[in-house]
C-alpha cells in the first residue's frame, strides 16, 4: 500500500467524515425513541441536542488544538503519562471495538428482518465485516474519498422521504410543548447517542492539510446532520398518529413501506438496499479508530494488520447479539458508556490540558502521526 502523506485530509473531506460518522443505524429508530419520551415534541429535542453537540465539538476541537500534532492516543500518553495513558488507550480501543460490534449487529438485524429474512444472521454479519475490513485497512484519505462519494445516498434518502408529504397531519404534534419541558430535555439524551461520532476529530486532526476553518467545517457538518435528523423525526411525527408511533420501532422504514409508485412497489426495500452503505460507513470508521489505537499501543508502522484481528471478537459477539431483548439491555448500558467516552472524558482531558498549560507543564512534545 502506498504511504499517503500525513497531512492528507482537506476541510471538505473532514466535513463528509464527520457527517458520515454521525449518521448510521440509529437514524431509523430515533423518531420512535424520542416520541416515547417527548411525544409530539421530539423534533424540539432533536434541535436542542444539536446545540449540545455543537458545544462538545468546540470542546473536542479545543483539546485537539492544544496538541495539533498528536492524535487521541498520543495525547493520552502526553497528558496522563505513559502507564495511565496506555490504560486509557486500551479503554478507548475496547470502546471503539464494542461500538463497532453493536453497530454491525444492529445493521445486520435490520437487513435480516426487512430484506433477507431467510438468510442466516451470521452470513449477513460476516459479509458486512469482510466488506468493511477491505476499506478500514486503507488510509484515512481513501476512507474520506469513499465517504464523500457515498454521501449522495443520504441526499437520495431525504428525497425519498419527501414523497410522503402527501399524507401528513400537523395536528399530531399540536399543541407544541404538550410533552412538557422535562420530557423534551430528557429526550435529548436519545438524540445525543445517535449524534455521536464527532469525537473522530481527535483521531484525524493531525492529518488535516490545514487546520484553519476546522470549527466552521465541524459546525456545517453538525448543522447538516441535525437538520436531517430533525426532518426525519418531524416527518415521522406528522405521518403517524401518537398511538401508531408507539407501535412502530422503525417509523422511517414503515412510512416508506406505505408508499408505492406505478413501477416501484416496496420503496422501503429499495431504501434499505442503498442505506446499507451509510450504515457500513459507521462500522468502518469505528474499526479504523480502534485499529489506530492498537497501532499506537504496539508502535507499528500501520494500523492495517490490526483491522482483521479486531473483527474476530466482533464476529464472535454477533452470535450473542441476535436476541432483540438482549440488544435492548445492551443498548441501555451502552448509553452510559457512550456518554463517558464521547462527552465526559474529552472534557476531563481538556481540563487536565488547561491545568498543565497554566503550570507550564503543557509543552508540545509533538509525536508523529501516521
Amino acid at each position: 500500500m502506498l504511504k499517503i502523506h500525513e497531512k492528507s485530509i482537506s476541510q471538505g473531506q473532514l466535513f463528509f467524515l464527520i457527517m458520515q460518522a454521525q449518521i448510521g443505524v440509529g437514524i431509523l429508530s430515533l423518531p420512535f425513541a424520542v416520541h416515547s419520551i417527548a411525544k409530539g415534541d421530539g423534533w424540539i429535542s432533536t434541535i436542542l441536542a444539536g446545540f449540545v453537540i455543537q458545544i462538545w465539538m468546540f470542546i473536542t476541537l479545543k483539546l485537539a488544538k492544544f496538541y495539533p500534532e498528536k492524535n487521541l492516543y498520543q495525547l493520552l500518553r502526553h497528558l496522563l503519562g505513559r502507564f495511565i495513558g496506555s490504560i486509557f488507550t486500551v479503554f478507548y480501543i475496547i470502546y471503539f471495538i464494542a461500538i463497532a460490534g453493536l453497530v454491525a449487529a444492529l445493521q445486520t438485524g435490520i437487513i435480516n428482518n426487512w430484506i433477507l429474512t431467510l438468510t442466516p444472521f451470521w452470513m449477513i454479519y460476516i459479509l458486512i465485516i469482510i466488506v468493511s475490513v477491505y476499506l478500514a485497512t486503507d488510509n484515512i484519505l481513501m476512507i474520506a474519498r469513499f465517504f464523500s462519494l457515498s454521501t449522495g445516498v443520504i441526499v437520495f434518502f431525504v428525497l425519498m422521504v419527501v414523497t410522503v408529504y402527501g399524507d401528513t397531519n400537523l395536528s399530531y404534534i399540536l399543541p407544541v410543548g404538550e410533552g412538557g419541558l422535562k420530557n423534551i430535555f430528557l429526550a435529548i439524551k436519545e438524540v445525543l447517542i445517535a449524534l455521536t461520532g464527532f469525537e473522530l476529530i481527535l483521531i484525524i486532526y493531525p492529518m488535516l492539510k490545514q487546520t484553519k476553518g476546522t470549527m466552521k467545517t465541524l459546525t456545517l457538518a453538525n448543522i447538516t446532520t441535525v437538520t436531517i435528523y430533525t426532518f426525519l423525526v418531524f416527518t415521522s411525527l406528522i405521518i403517524f398518529s401518537p398511538e401508531e408511533m408507539t407501535l412502530v420501532p422503525e417509523p422511517v422504514l414503515y412510512m416508506l413501506k406505505a408508499i408505492s409508485f406505478e413501477v416501484i412497489e416496496r420503496l422501503d426495500l429499495i431504501f434499505l438496499s442503498i442505506w446499507v452503505i451509510p450504515m457500513t460507513n459507521s462500522f468502518i470508521i469505528y474499526l479504523y479508530q480502534a485499529s489506530k489505537g492498537l497501532k499506537e499501543l504496539f508502535h507499528t508502522e500501520s494500523h492495517s494488520p490490526f483491522v482483521p484481528i479486531i473483527c474476530v471478537p466482533i464476529f464472535i459477539s454477533g452470535f450473542f447479539l441476535q436476541d432483540k431483548f438482549f440488544m435492548a439491555d445492551i443498548g441501555k448500558v451502552f448509553q452510559y458508556i457512550v456518554f463517558s467516552f464521547a462527552f465526559i472524558l474529552p472534557l476531563l482531558f481538556l481540563v487536565i490540558a488547561l491545568v498543565k498549560k497554566k503550570f507550564g507543564k503543557g509543552e508540545n512534545n509533538h509525536g508523529s502521526s501516521s
